[in-house]
C-alpha cells in the first residue's frame, strides 16, 4: 500500500455493469447465505507446524527495508522481522517491545528505556546506538522514507543518552510523535550490518538484520520470500510455533481463491470479494474486522464543474451507498458520514460520537441532487472520475458513482488507470493532469484521525487540489499541539465538520479488513495493526 494512494494489485476482470445494483435495493445483500461476522478474537494455536505459505495479494515486496513499509506487501512481511520500540495490542494501545518504557518529562522530550538482552539474529546484542541509528536514519532525506514524515515539524534530535537509553528532543510539540513509536518509524536495525550492506540493505541480495520473531531466510525474485522462526527471540513467551513462512506473489484474484480453496496457499490477507462465498464454505477460518480503511472521492481539479459547493454536493447526494455495501462489499464494510471511520477513534470517543452523530446519514438522495444540479450552471461541464482497475471493488464503485451522478444530471467520464498510473497520481503533477475526481482507497497506521484530516492542510504534499481554509488549517495544528485526548479530539472534529461542508473529499465507505486461513491452522485473529506486529508468531496448528 501507499497508506494513502490506492493499493497495487493485479487487475481485475470488472464485471460490474451499471445493472449491479439495479435490483439490490431494500433486498438481502446475502442471498446464498454469505453472512460476514467481526471476529475479535480465537483460540490460541496449539500445534507446531513446519512450515505455511501465505500470499501477499499486491504482489511481490519491492524491498524489506523498514523505511520502504508504507507498501502493504512490503510491510506484511516485514512487520515480522523488524521491531518497533512499542508494539500495538488489539486495543490500538501501545505495548512495551524494544523499549521497556518512555518517560515524557516535558512538552518537548521523550526518554526511551530499552529492553536489555535483546540480540539481532546473528547474536550481536542491540546497542542504544543502534536504536538512534535506526531512527535518526528514516530521517534522512536521502532515504526518502515516507515515515520521516512525523519530524516535519517537530525537526527532532535523537541521542543515545545512555547504554539503554535513547532521548527524543523536538523544537515544537507534537501529539502525535507517541502514535510513531510503534510504527516502521521506530524499527530497530542493526548498524553494523546496514551500513556494511550499503545499498543493498532490504534486497533479496542482502536482506535485513533485525530483532523480530522471524529472520530473513532467501528471496527467490518473482518466486517467494521466506522467513525462519528466530529461536533466540526475546519474547518468550510468545514462541511462534510455525518454523518458516513462505510468501507467494499470486495477485489474480481467480488462482487466488483457487490456491486457498485447494490449500496450496493456506493464508492471505485483504481477500477480493469474488473469494468470499467460496471461501466461506471451505471449513476453514474467513474472519474479518472493522478496519481503518476509507475509500472516497478526492477533488484533484476545484477550476472546473467541482468549484461548485453545489455540484459537489449534488454528486454526494446521488452516490448509492447501500447497494455499495450490499452488492460491492456483501455486507463487509458500512458507509461514512466523515471521511474518518469509527474504528480510527483512538482516543476522545463520545466526543468523535456526537460529531459523527450530528453529520447526516449516507443516504442516496436523487431529487435533492437533481435541484442542486439545476441550481449550478458549472453542472454542464464534464467531471472526469478516475479509478483504479487494480481493485475489482473500486471499479464497481466508481461504476456505482457514475451511474448515480449522470442519474442527478451530472456530466461524468469514468478514467481507468492501471495500479502504476494510479501510483502516479500520488507522486506526479503530470499524472493528474485532465482529472477532476479521484477514487482514493487508503488507510490510517493507527487510531488517530488528525494523522488523515492533516492530508488537507493547505501546505499538505497530498492537498493536491490546493484547498485552503484557515479555520481548518488552524484546527489541525491545534490538533497536532493538544495531548489532552478530549482537547485534542475537538480540534480533530472541528476541521472534520469543515471538510464535511466544504467537500473536497467525499467520504463513500470503510471496508472490513478480512483474513482467511486453512482450517489446519489456529490462533490468528483479525486486526488492522497486522501490517505493524508480528502477527506470524500467533499462528500455529490445532
Amino acid at each position: 500500500m501507499d497508506r494513502l494512494s490506492v493499493g497495487l494489485k493485479t487487475a481485475l476482470a470488472a464485471t460490474t455493469s451499471l445493472a449491479l445494483l439495479a435490483g439490490c435495493s431494500g433486498g438481502s445483500s446475502d442471498p446464498e447465505g454469505f453472512k460476514p461476522k467481526i471476529t475479535t478474537s480465537v483460540p490460541a494455536a496449539t500445534k507446531e507446524l513446519k512450515q505455511v505459505t501465505w500470499n501477499l495479494p499486491s504482489g511481490e515486496p519491492n524491498s524489506l527495508d523498514p523505511a520502504a513499509s508504507a507498501v502493504e506487501s512490503n510491510s506484511t512481511v516485514v512487520s515480522n522481522l523488524c521491531e518497533s520500540l512499542f508494539t500495538w495490542d488489539d486495543n490500538y494501545q501501545q505495548q512495551p517491545a524494544l523499549a521497556t518504557r518512555v518517560d515524557h518529562p516535558d512538552a518537548l522530550t521523550y526518554v526511551f528505556t530499552l529492553r536489555e538482552g535483546v540480540t539481532f539474529w546473528d547474536g550481536k546484542p542491540m546497542t542504544s546506538e543502534d536504536v538512534a541509528y535506526s531512527i535518526n536514519r528514516i530521517l534522512d532525506p536521502k532515504l526518502a522514507s515516507s515515515w520521516a514524515s512525523w519530524a516535519a515539524t517537530a525537526e527532532p534530535t535523537i541521542e543515545a543518552t545512555g547504554p539503554l537509553e535513547v532521548t527524543v528532543k523536538l523544537k515544537k510539540p507534537d501529539s502525535m510523535l507517541a502514535n510513531y513509536f510503534a510504527t516502521p518509524a521506530f524499527e530497530v536495525i542493526e548498524k553494523d550490518f546496514t551500513e556494511q550492506a550499503g545499498k543493498a540493505f532490504g534486497t533479496s541480495a542482502k536482506g535485513v538484520m533485525c530483532t523480530g520473531p522471524y529472520k530473513f531466510g532467501s528471496w527467490k525474485p518473482g518466486s517467494s520470500v521466506t522467513i525462519e522462526r528466530n529461536d533466540a527471540w526475546w519474547n518468550t513467551d510468545n514462541k511462534p510455533k510455525v518454523g518458516s513462512v513462505k510468501f507467494s506473489f499470486t495477485v489474480d484474484p481467480a488462482a487466488q481463491i483457487a490456491a486457498l480453496a485447494s490449500g496450496d496457499v493456506q493464508g492471505q490477507w485483504s481477500l477480493p470479494t469474488s473469494s468470499l462465498k467460496q471461501l466461506d464454505k471451505t471449513g476453514g477460518s474467513l474472519l474479518f474486522a472493522r478496519s481503518l480503511a476509507p475509500t472516497f472521492l478526492g477533488v484533484l481539479n476545484d477550476k472546473g464543474a467541482l468549484s461548485n459547493l453545489k455540484v459537489r454536493e449534488a454528486l454526494q447526494a446521488s452516490i448509492n451507498y447501500d447497494g455499495i455495501q450490499k452488492s460491492v462489499y456483501l455486507g463487509t464494510g458500512a458507509p461514512l458520514r466523515a471521511l474518518v471511520p469509527p474504528e480510527a477513534w483512538g482516543y476522545g470517543k463520545k466526543v468523535y460520537q456526537d460529531a459523527w452523530d450530528a453529520l447526516p446519514a449516507p443516504e442516496q438522495k436523487l431529487a435533492m441532487a437533481k435541484k442542486l444540479v439545476a441550481a449550478a450552471p458549472e453542472a454542464e461541464q464534464r467531471i472526469v472520475l478516475a479509478y483504479n482497475t487494480s481493485s475489482a471493488e473500486e471499479v464497481s464503485i466508481a461504476t456505482v458513482v457514475a451511474d448515480g451522478a449522470k442519474q442527478a444530471g451530472l456530466n461524468i467520464k469514468l478514467k481507468p488507470l492501471t495500479a502504476e498510473q494510479g501510483a502516479a497520481v500520488f507522486s506526479s503533477a503530470e499524472a493528474r493532469k485532465g482529472i477532476d475526481l479521484m477514487m482514493i482507497t487508503g488507510y490510517l497506521d493507527f487510531a488517530d484521525p488528525a494523522e488523515y484530516y492533516e492530508y488537507f492542510t493547505t501546505t499538505s504534499y497530498y492537498n493536491f487540489a490546493g484547498y485552503s481554509n484557515p479555520d481548518y488549517d488552524k484546527a489541525i495544528a491545534q490538533a497536532f499541539a493538544t495531548e489532552d485526548p478530549d482537547g485534542k479530539a475537538a480540534a480533530v472534529v472541528k476541521a472534520q465538520s469543515i471538510l464535511s461542508e466544504e467537500k473536497p473529499v467525499i467520504p463513500i465507505a470503510t471496508r472490513d479488513l478480512s483474513l482467511y486461513y486453512g482450517k489446519g491452522l489456529a490462533g490468528l485473529a483479525p486486526h488492522q495493526s497486522f501490517l505493524y506486529k508480528p502477527w506470524a508468531a500467533k499462528l500455529g496448528g490445532k
